[in-house]
């Protein structure tokens, strides 16, 4: 098997509140729109994240991103009101830490920070 791109989709309840939540948290708004029930964010050059207008279909309920810098998002994030916590060292590396947050639909969110 050859990958090309891998897609990451959640559902949401409420498609417009959850394509502005997911804005806020990457930092700017989808590179497209390629349907009315679909934001998409090309994350790096094989990743594409989706957020979907069905709630229903949302299989995932965690997604992990590793940031650059972990306290200047979390200064970001919390300056945009969102509620996160405080980082954690991620048992068994160097310098990983982990800080949680979760979206408008209950999906967990957890940014990462370090090696």
């Amino acid at each position: 098997m050859q990958i090309a791109h891998v897609f990451v989709s959640i559902g949401v309840t409420d498609h417009a509140a959850g394509c502005a939540w997911w804005s806020t948290l990457i930092g700017r708004e989808p590179d497209r729109r390629p349907m009315p029930s679909c934001c998409e964010w090309d994350l790096t050059g094989t990743v594409l994240f989706q957020v979907l207008d069905n709630p229903r279909q949302g299989a995932v309920n965690i997604v992990s991103i590793r940031v650059g810098d972990l306290d200047s998002e979390i200064a970001r994030l919390r300056s945009e009101g969102f509620v996160i916590g405080d980082p954690e060292e991620v048992p068994g590396f160097d310098t990983l830490r982990i800080a949680t947050l979760a979206d408008p639909d209950g999906n967990t969110v957890n940014l990462l920070g370090g090696e």
